[in-house]
């Protein structure tokens, strides 16, 4: 079957239509014509395999990594940049259309990183084998089928370097993949490497760690502590397991954006292109008018707040990872920031009760993927505050959120960021103000 392909969906597949229902198609772009074959047929879709492209869309590139197909992390890595940014923008565009009826004339011109490869900071890759040897690399979507993955281009050349180093180190002290049946080997490697330091996490099984095994992995140049975290659950959805336990090193690292320094433990939640995070960061902080009290919910490690620390006399950042809100209050103090006071709560609840102690300027949230919960939604409502500078990383939720805060907030603007190239992942800085409050931005 022959198909014009006419948009992308959010996971990056393409989209055709067959008598006005949407057709799915992986490694085809807007603009393609292709031969495939239909595999799953729904009451409302279609799912499609690709067979061949016939028609290639003049922003088609030679992708960096041979394993894109397969491993399916970076769907969007056979385009152009000036592509990448224009279907992301649509994908922003479609979804506050869809479930707000927010215009895109409240869209900007995407901000975000012109390089394809060499951004990203951080790995969590599983362990597998491969000619002998324990390797990492990726499992293909929707599927527990293991794929080596040699280099990846998506990664910072330290980050690579260091990865590899850490495997040849594991090679040479025997450690296996992950048994299920024994309980012991490596399952996951986690490895954040910023600038000149590396913070490497094994997850492994119930499993003493040779003394010799991790000298070696200090000598790594960037290596500034090595952790361990025991996982044997069978089913779970979350690489590491037990608390990650120091042997060797530092217990975080140290990095520095727009001035401020930052530690960051193994479970501190960091941007994974870490030089558009500073970026991002300082776009959200410059959107915040001065107040006397800001509140940032799911602060992380206080970054933002910190940054945002002559904004506002009064700081609260509210964090439920207590590691994030130990570094956050240490990175308080290591930059002589005193008016910031961090809190482990439910950012709901916490929220609620500080609306209640004295009245709240500005919120500052950058939420999970699955955006702000119907209790957080309720505590801003009640919280009233007069600004909302809200983070996303997920335009579907954002938009549900914006459906329901639009009816007491007018909707500034909105700024969409490009983290992640390669992929279909869209960030985005949202500025609201109160009905009948004054706009400044």
């Amino acid at each position: 079957m022959e198909l014009k392909f006419i948009k992308a969906g959010i996971n990056g597949e393409g989209i055709a239509y067959i008598s006005r229902q949407p057709v799915f198609c992986e490694g085809v772009y807007p603009g393609e014509t292709a031969e495939v074959k239909i595999t799953q047929k729904n009451e409302h879709y279609s799912i499609a395999e690709l067979v061949r492209i016939k028609e290639r869309s003049p922003h088609r590139i030679r992708p960096l990594c041979p394993h894109m197909r397969e491993c399916g992390g970076c769907p969007f890595m056979a385009l152009d940049t000036e592509a990448q940014h224009e279907y992301k923008t649509e994908l922003l565009a479609e979804a506050l259309w869809k479930y707000a009826r927010i215009r895109r004339t409240n869209i900007r011109k995407m901000h975000g990183a012109l390089s394809f490869s060499g951004y990203r900071t951080a790995c969590k890759l599983p362990a597998g084998e491969k000619d002998g040897e324990l390797v990492t690399g990726m499992y293909a979507r929707n599927s527990n089928r293991f794929i080596p993955i040699d280099d990846c281009p998506a990664h910072t050349e330290a980050l690579e370097n260091t990865r590899k180093a850490v495997l040849a180190v594991l090679n040479r002290h025997g450690m296996t993949v992950y048994d299920p049946c024994t309980r012991t080997g490596l399952r996951y490697l986690v490895l954040r490497t910023i600038g000149e330091e590396s913070q490497l996490t094994l997850v492994t099984g119930k499993q003493r760690l040779s003394r010799e095994m991790i000298d070696d992995l200090s000598e790594i140049p960037t290596m500034k502590g090595v952790f361990q975290s025991i996982n044997t659950k069978r089913k779970t959805r979350d690489a590491v397991g037990s608390d990650p336990l120091l042997l060797y090193g530092e217990p975080h690292i140290l990095i520095t954006i727009s001035g401020i320094h930052l530690q960051l433990s193994p479970r501190s939640f960091f941007q994974l292109n870490a030089e558009e995070a500073e970026k991002l960061y300082a776009m959200a902080v410059s959107k915040i008018d001065p107040c006397e009290r800001l509140v940032e919910a799911y602060c992380g490690v206080g970054a933002m707040s910190l940054l945002a620390s002559d904004k506002a006399a009064d700081i609260t950042g509210i964090e439920n990872v207590p590691e994030a809100v130990d570094n956050a209050a240490q990175n308080a103090a290591l930059n002589g920031i005193a008016n910031t006071a961090f809190i482990c709560a439910d950012a709901a609840e916490e929220l609620l009760k500080q609306t209640r102690k004295e009245s709240i300027d500005t919120i500052l949230a950058d939420p999970p993927r699955a955006g702000l919960s119907d209790e957080m939604l309720e505590a801003i409502l009640q919280a009233k505050p007069k600004r909302i500078v809200y983070v996303s990383c997920n335009p579907a939720t954002l938009a549900k959120n914006l459906n329901v805060l639009k009816h007491a907030y007018h909707i500034v603007t909105i700024i969409p960021w490009d983290m992640f190239p390669g992929t279909a992942q869209v960030e985005s800085i949202t500025v609201m103000v109160r009905m009948n409050e004054k706009n400044n931005s």
